[in-house]
């Protein structure tokens, strides 16, 4: 099979463009400040969200020690995964559904709860 090779087709833009290029690039540098705080916010807002995340399930795990539970009595009454359930109790980037933390806290005879602040 011959190797293709990617061209680059370069033109010349028309007054016109390059007229838009440049207010675009004045619009975008005036709002540049206000979408870099944006986006701060919101990776703040993840990075919180994450964080009780993990402590969620640094609860639950505590509690199946606790309760004297094996990954494997969680996996029959959850109906999870023992490998997915470690993963959800030790990675720091375990992303689960509300649907998956709700049927580990009722395997271990708890509920869950959300609150908004």
């Amino acid at each position: 099979m011959a190797e293709r090779k990617a061209r680059r087709i370069r033109r010349e833009l028309t007054s016109e463009e390059k007229q838009r290029w440049e207010k675009a690039l004045q619009e975008t540098e005036g709002e540049k400040d206000e979408i870099l705080a944006v986006g701060r916010r919101i990776k703040a807002a993840r990075r919180r969200a994450a964080v009780a995340l993990r402590q969620a399930f640094q609860l639950l795990k505590a509690e199946r020690q606790a309760q004297g539970l094996s990954l494997a009595e969680i996996e029959k009454r959850a109906g999870i995964g023992r490998a997915a359930l470690s993963r959800l109790e030790n990675e720091a980037e375990a992303n689960p559904t509300v649907v998956t933390l709700e049927r580990y806290s009722e395997a271990l005879g708890k509920s869950l709860v959300v609150r908004f602040e």
